[in-house]
């Protein structure tokens, strides 16, 4: 018996997330965060990740385990990545189908979803207010607060990308070999410190929307 996986669909490195349906995905359905993370290794097919979750002490129907992978694709985070062959004899051949994540990587942006207006203004509400008494502020104004950080929101959805694209081979092995909530930790600090490098007179900026 020959075995040969066949990717025609490589996952990137970091992926960010925008979408309230994929975050949720990943941080409210415990069994599909497993799956995820049996998927970290590599490409597999619907046996290995039924044998994975056997392996754990979590045994799931087929039926079950098809859910899940159908909710992961409809997020973005899992895809069909390729095809094992499996070669018995000339004659018999059998083809499986290998499922990935889509990035090694999920980042969840900090973006406020702007359909919740309300929730919205009261998270710069929150911040702002927070930032006064760290600073010892009397007040600040809402709105300039709002426009000042939306332009670091926007450079990051740049960077992340840049980040992405990436080919230093040892910078890659560095990322893929530490946990998720690190890489996440080290690219929020890439993202702000690449801010602060492209807008030196940020502290002005942020300066002008608070008053003594």
């Amino acid at each position: 018996m020959k075995t040969q996986d066949v990717i025609m669909n490589k996952e990137k490195l970091v992926k960010t997330i925008y979408d309230v349906k994929s975050t949720k995905c990943l941080q409210d359905d415990k069994n599909c965060e497993l799956l995820l993370n049996f998927l970290l290794a590599g490409p597999l097919t619907f046996e290995d990740i039924k044998n994975a979750f056997r392996e754990v002490n979590a045994e799931k129907s087929d039926k079950t385990i098809y859910g899940y992978l159908n909710k992961l694709k409809k997020a973005n985070l899992v895809m069909e990545a390729g095809k094992r062959i499996i070669t018995y004899s000339e004659s018999h051949i059998k083809t499986l189908s290998l499922y990935s994540r889509t990035a090694k990587v999920f980042y969840i942006a900090l973006d406020i979803d702007t359909k919740k207006k309300d929730e919205e203004e009261e998270y710069y509400l929150i911040i702002g207010k927070i930032l006064c008494q760290m600073q010892n502020y009397s007040s600040f104004d809402e709105k300039c607060f709002k426009k000042v950080f939306e332009v670091f929101t926007q450079k990051k959805r740049i960077d992340v990308e840049k980040i992405n694209k990436i080919d230093n081979p040892e910078i890659l092995d560095l990322l893929t070999s530490i946990d998720i909530r690190a890489t996440k930790y080290i690219i929020d600090t890439l993202c702000w410190l690449s801010f602060i490098h492209e807008h030196p007179k940020i502290h002005d900026d942020f300066k002008e929307c608070f008053s003594k």
